[in-house]
Parts: structure tokens; C-alpha cells; sequence
């Protein structure tokens, strides 16, 4: 007990003071951003040279990134420069389609280089097993997480207080080190999933541990990048400090009516969705005294840590439901599974829906 709260107290005092502070990093990143804005606006001549300017200053650009750059590069035909990062995500672990190779390569003869990286499978099995533990009870439960407090506590508290254990002694791991998780998201790896379920208002399983420090020094060496610190940390001490859900583009799955549980329809892509909602202060032009002192903070705090500024993270979004074959936002949509279509309906009369932007 005494160790846990050292841990928060230690770990607290340093969640107001999350901040990039590598200069090469500032830099990298603001390319980055800059590429992204030139692919929402179609300039990919712009997003191509900003990408190639942001890889020369580090040595293990994000996948994500590396991925982006990628797109880009088919879109304008430069296949050898595609292939040579298609060939970094490959030996990264990315799970591309058997034929990807043959439908944007087959008229190249470029040859695939050996991969150089030296993955910590040791790290990495440790980080699994974790993984598993954080995931037993809530599989289990059937997401009926009350009867099952006392089981997700104790698991909580096992994964949770021994990841900090790990990551203080291994450091901070990313994709170079445990390569790209099977799911093919460039720049999530399921560990997260430890520090995300200690949230601060997680009212099921008391925070044991705030990851703060730790995402804070894994920002400034570039071990996560900012998308992935600003959700965690905003998790992990209950703040809005980078976004906020009036921001958010929402989808609503619903029970398809059948026997299965609504869970089990979620995870077999089978539930009924609709999407795609959003409020009213989604649009500047709507946003109230409140919303633009909201945004000028939000703006501020994004600013320290690397990010775009809020509206350009709106445009990322809208522009995910039409162009899903780029990465661009950490969760362009976030989903709501409601039981029953009614209460679904009573929710959307409070929001708008972007009729014009849905594929």
C-alpha cells in the first residue's frame, strides 16, 4: 500500500508539467504536421517534401509516419522511395495483404533489403503476459464489470504496478522494439491498454499507478508519439487537456436484434452502426464564449507536446470517413454501444449528423 501511494503522489506532481522539449523532436513533429495538412488539402507534392525533410532529422521515424509517407509516394509514383518504406514496415512487422507487393510493385524489379531490426522478444512475451492479465476478467465478465470489481482490481493492480517496474528498467518500448502489433495500427501497441485502464475516474478499478512521468520521458525520446501521450495522459489524471468528447466524431452501434450479446457483436463487427455524429461546437463558427476559451487552452496545452492545433485534428478526422487508406488520427471515430435503438434515437437529437461526409 505504501509503495502505490508513492507511486501516485511521485507520478502526480508531474502530470501539469508534460511538455516535448527535444528541439529535433519540436521539429520532427512540426513537419509531420504540416505533411498532414498538405495530404487533407490533396497537395501531395507539399506532404511528400515535408515527409522527406522530417526522416532526415531522426533515426526511427514512427511507423505511422513512415506509413503516411508511403501513400503519399504511390499517389504521386515514386515507386522507389514507396518501396524502400514499404520495406521498413515489412521488416517493422506491418501485416501487409498478400498481394500488396504485386499490385503497387509488380512492374519494379526493386529487391526487398534484409531487415536490420533486433526485436526484445523477451520484452516483448513479458508485456503479453501483462496484456493478458489486464484482459482476463474483462473478457470474462461480458462487460458486466461491477460483478467482477474485485477480480479486475487485483488484475489491475498486478499489470499495472508491474509494467512500471518494466518500463523503468527496459525503458519505454515502441514498435522498433516489440515491432508493430498484428492489428496493423501503426502506432498503438496493446500495452497501452494497461495504462489506459488507469484512468483516474475508472470507477470499477481505483487507479494504482499514473504513468505520467513515464509517458512524459517516452514523448522526449520518441518512443510515443504526441496523439498516443495526450490520450493517455488525459486518462490517467482525468483532464481534458488536448481534446475534449465535444470534439469527438461519434458512431453508435446498436444490438442487431440477434441472441448474441451486444459485446460479442462489437468484436464480430456485427452490431448495428450508425455514425457519424458530432456537437454543434464541432463547427467554429458555432462555438460559443465558453468554447473558444475551451479551444485557446486546448490549443495551448497541444502546442507543448508536439500536436496540431485542434481544428486541424477536426479536418483529420472528417477527412478519415472518406480516405481511410491514410493514418492520421489516433481515433478518428470513438463508438457508443447502446443496447436498445431507442435510447440511441434520444441520444442523437443532441447532436448533428455529417451526412455529407459519409461513405
Amino acid at each position: 500500500m505504501k509503495y502505490i501511494l508513492i507511486v501516485l503522489l511521485s507520478c502526480s506532481l508531474h502530470s501539469q508539467t508534460i511538455e516535448l522539449t527535444d528541439k529535433k523532436l519540436i521539429e520532427y513533429y512540426d513537419l509531420i504536421n504540416k505533411a498532414e495538412n498538405s495530404i487533407i488539402t490533396s497537395n501531395l507534392k507539399n506532404a511528400n517534401e515535408f515527409y522527406n525533410s522530417a526522416f532526415i532529422l531522426i533515426s526511427e521515424p514512427p511507423a505511422k509516419d513512415i506509413y503516411n509517407s508511403m501513400q503519399v509516394g504511390l499517389r504521386m509514383k515514386e515507386y522507389e522511395n514507396s518501396f524502400a518504406q514499404y520495406n521498413s514496415l515489412k521488416c517493422l512487422g506491418y501485416p501487409f495483404k498478400d498481394d500488396f507487393k504485386n499490385i503497387f510493385f509488380n512492374h519494379a524489379h526493386f529487391k526487398e533489403q534484409k531487415c536490420r531490426n533486433k526485436f526484445d522478444n523477451e520484452y516483448k512475451k513479458a508485456l503479453d503476459s501483462l496484456y493478458n492479465i489486464d484482459q482476463y476478467t474483462r473478457k470474462l465478465s461480458n462487460r458486466d464489470y461491477a460483478k467482477y470489481q474485485k477480480e479486475l482490481t487485483k488484475g489491475d493492480s498486478i499489470a499495472s504496478l508491474s509494467l512500471l517496474k518494466l518500463i523503468q528498467k527496459k525503458g519505454f518500448p515502441n514498435e522498433y522494439n516489440l515491432g508493430i502489433n498484428m492489428g496493423g495500427d501503426t502506432s498503438f501497441q496493446e500495452f497501452y491498454l494497461i495504462i489506459w485502464h488507469q484512468l483516474i475516474t475508472n470507477k470499477y478499478s481505483s487507479q494504482k499507478v499514473n504513468f505520467s512521468e513515464e509517458l512524459n520521458k517516452a514523448l522526449n525520446k520518441g518512443k510515443i508519439i504526441p496523439e498516443n501521450a495526450a490520450f493517455l495522459l488525459d486518462l490517467n489524471n482525468g483532464t481534458d487537456n488536448f481534446s475534449s468528447k465535444h470534439f469527438d466524431i461519434l458512431e453508435f452501434q446498436i444490438n442487431n436484434g440477434s441472441s448474441d450479446p451486444l459485446r460479442d457483436q462489437v468484436l464480430k463487427k456485427t452490431a448495428t452502426k450508425d455514425c457519424c455524429y458530432v456537437h454543434t461546437w464541432f463547427f467554429p463558427e458555432n462555438r460559443n464564449e465558453d468554447a473558444l476559451k475551451m479551444v485557446k487552452k486546448i490549443n495551448e496545452n497541444r502546442q507543448k507536446i508536439g500536436l496540431c492545433d485542434l481544428d486541424s485534428e477536426l479536418k483529420k478526422k472528417v477527412f478519415y470517413l472518406k480516405n481511410k487508406d491514410y493514418q492520421l488520427s489516433r481515433m478518428p471515430i470513438s463508438s457508443s454501444a447502446i443496447e436498445k435503438s431507442s435510447d440511441a434515437d434520444a441520444l442523437k437529437k443532441h447532436f448533428i449528423k455529417l451526412n455529407n461526409f459519409i461513405n
